[in-house]
């Protein structure tokens, strides 16, 4: 049987594998089959440990306490907002430099780690960010994603449309109401 890491669980299964590197032959079957088994964890899938500076840190308590939410299940929302909605606008490369670029300026200083339990659906999603951005770690588009939200929300001089903040604000209420 062939082990697949998969977040912090092993999947094991019969699998192909490439003659010359040996590694699993991924294909839309075994990924199926991946996706099958992660869907059925009721528990985290896998834990990020993105890293934010005590300012960030902060500010996203004082925000999801205003939604009445955990600070790991608003930094979730802002992360399902950004890739959901935001990867996707028109000039989304722009924004994305524009707003980090504020982010970074604002919310400066030393950067702390937190722990963040993530089901397998988020993960799916961060990692294959991870891998079309060509990034180092999951944990870095988790981070990005909630700085760029943090600013969104924090911009008071009209960078980003009045309707992108609004769209957050809203997909935010929607998920406390969930939670």
């Amino acid at each position: 049987k062939t082990k697949i890491k998969v977040g912090r669980e092993i999947f094991e299964t019969e699998a192909e594998h490439c003659t010359k590197c040996n590694k699993v032959a991924m294909d839309s079957e075994l990924q199926k089959k991946i996706d099958e088994w992660a869907l059925q964890f009721t528990k985290s899938f896998i834990e990020l440990q993105p890293y934010f500076t005590k300012d960030m840190h902060d500010r996203i308590s004082v925000i999801s306490n205003q939604f009445s939410l955990s600070k790991s299940e608003f930094m979730k929302a802002c992360t399902t907002f950004y890739l959901m909605r935001m990867t996707g606008v028109r000039n989304f490369k722009t924004i994305r430099s524009d707003v980090l670029n504020k982010a970074a300026a604002k919310y400066k200083g030393n950067r702390d780690k937190i722990c963040v339990p993530i089901k397998y659906q988020l993960f799916k999603k961060i990692n294959l960010y991870t891998l079309v951005w060509k990034l180092d770690y999951d944990a870095n588009v988790f981070e990005e994603a909630v700085q760029f939200c943090v600013a969104i929300l924090d911009d008071h001089d009209a960078t980003i449309q009045e309707s992108k903040k609004q769209e957050l604000l809203h997909f935010v209420e929607h998920h406390a109401m969930a939670s």
